[in-house]
């Protein structure tokens, strides 16, 4: 790639953007900053070049989906149609506390279906864990699996069910040093709105010791069938209520600022993003709303089974990979540091993405039309912001009791991690002026 000639064809902008840059990196070298600069302009050169259009696209999604009151009541028939030996996968504590756990036991026994369960999946699972629940349902001889929880029970859940058919390690996946040629059968009873993995076939694990998180999609792990009943949510603390709304409001971003452009797909993130700012705060106040609690667990089932996906190729996810580094380093949960990494996101690439943030100031926020691109953008980012602070999630690194002398272990994880961006690249000045943002 020719960098220079990249440049001299977008030169006349280059003082507008060298001076914004200017005002948010004061802490970067002049290298880093032209390092920015150029990037910038790179980004801003492939969008002119008219790449947002409505890409190729195949959509595919064969997980059933029963939602509503007491539907867990049907879990008995329903598993007896895929298996007759159960492995539950549960996190520590809450769905016992509930009464969850010994109703789904209870359904179990009246319908002969065999079970063991394996407990103790923690909020950023582990792949250690995921390990011993493999070997338990294969001395159980498992035929299906049934994860009870919220995303981090179904993430484990769908890799012990392609680990099944491995001799290896379920970290073998995320690895990439296997591919899975089989898995057990997965059903799920959803207990939290947040991540939308209830209908999809992508799941996130970590190895805490070695500080990686990743990611692993494969058409093995669509869920056979999830049961959504929002009265399940209804004892969901309010912290992790709000981490919920902030986690699929950034499943939707991430889509938005994609590489293609579909409008009807714009309009529909524009529409979960209101919708989310809408009925969050109404669970945080009455957390046995049920229209509230059902509104927002299908928005976040919505914001990532794929739908608004067609037509936009590829997300971005770079603000996910950001994340999944600071909840590696501090245990931070999933959708606070959503809600931290974002802001700082949006701000540090605003001068490239101007007309997709100015769309979603005026149909999230019923902006002003007549004001520029650049104020429609900075109304977005700051109304977000203030969302965040409404419902109590933070916005800051210092909010975890991060310290700012952490920068560099932050940035060395990132790179550990190879955390980029598909649309919106990021390297080490990246890292660094965006980290910044997260302290300022």
């Amino acid at each position: 790639m020719n960098v220079c000639a990249n440049v001299r064809q977008v030169l006349p902008l280059s003082f507008n953007y060298y001076a914004f840059f200017l005002k948010i990196n004061l802490n970067l070298t002049i290298a880093d900053q032209i390092g920015l600069v150029i990037s910038t302009l790179i980004q801003t050169k492939k969008q002119d070049a008219g790449l947002a259009n409505m890409e190729n696209f195949s959509y595919y999604n064969p997980t059933r989906i029963v939602f509503g009151k007491d539907v867990v009541n049907q879990l008995g028939d329903e598993t007896a149609k895929i298996g007759k030996n159960a492995l539950l996968v549960i996190g520590k504590n809450s769905v016992k506390k509930s009464g969850l756990y010994a109703r789904v036991i209870s359904i179990l026994n009246m319908s002969n279906i065999k079970h063991t369960t394996y407990e103790g999946v923690k909020s950023n699972p582990i792949y250690q864990h995921a390990d011993d629940a493999v070997k338990l349902a294969k001395d159980f001889g498992a035929d299906v699996v049934i994860a009870i929880g919220g995303g981090s029970v179904i993430d484990s859940a769908k890799a012990i069910a392609m680990g099944y058919y491995h001799d290896g390690s379920v970290w073998d996946f995320f690895n990439r040093k296997a591919t899975p040629k089989q898995a057990l059968p997965l059903i799920n009873i959803l207990t939290l709105a947040a991540t939308g993995t209830e209908m999809n076939s992508s799941t996130v694990i970590q190895d805490t010791e070695n500080g990686m998180k990743k990611g692993f999609s494969h058409p093995l792990l669509y869920p056979r069938i999830s049961f959504l009943d929002p009265t399940l949510t209804y004892s969901v603390p309010a912290d992790y209520t709000a981490y919920g709304v902030t986690d699929l409001m950034a499943h939707a971003m991430e889509v938005y600022f994609s590489k293609g452009e579909n409008k009807l797909t714009s309009h529909y993130i524009a529409d979960i993003l209101k919708l989310a700012m809408e009925y969050g705060p109404k669970a945080l106040q009455n957390p046995t709303d049920y229209e509230a609690r059902a509104h927002i667990l299908w928005l976040s089932t919505n914001a990532l089974n794929g739908t608004l996906s067609v037509g936009r190729g590829s997300g971005d996810w770079g603000v996910h990979g950001f994340e999944h580094s600071l909840s590696v380093l501090y245990d931070i949960p999933h959708g606070a540091g959503l809600s931290i990494v974002y802001p700082a996101w949006l701000k540090h690439f605003k001068a490239v993405l101007l007309d997709r943030l100015a769309f979603l100031a005026t149909e999230v926020f019923d902006a002003d039309k007549t004001l520029s691109k650049n104020e429609l953008s900075d109304l977005f980012i700051a109304k977000i912001e203030d969302f965040y602070t409404s419902i109590n999630t933070p916005t800051r690194l210092q909010q975890y009791n991060v310290n700012s002398a952490d920068k560099q272990l932050i940035i060395d994880n990132l790179l550990l991690n190879r955390v980029r961006g598909a649309n919106h690249d990021m390297k080490e000045p990246d890292y660094s002026a965006m980290i910044d943002l997260m302290f300022s």
